[in-house]
């Protein structure tokens, strides 16, 4: 199982924490990235590699 952990301060240096278990059909994944955009384009690098990898070893 994977959980995602959130923590944040507000204001008047109050923490939270809140933790989010991922679904069975859901992963989550943290990149550093500048914006969403960024974000996006890394994640669609990553799987783009990870798919030409199976394709590349996978000859059966």
């Amino acid at each position: 199982m994977q959980y995602l952990i959130r923590t944040l301060t507000d204001s008047t240096g109050h923490t939270f924490t809140h933790v989010t278990q991922a679904r069975e059909n859901e992963t989550f994944t943290l990149v550093e990235a500048d914006s969403k955009e960024e974000a996006e384009e890394i994640i669609k690098s990553k799987e783009e590699l990870e798919l030409r990898m199976v394709t590349r070893w996978d000859t059966d």
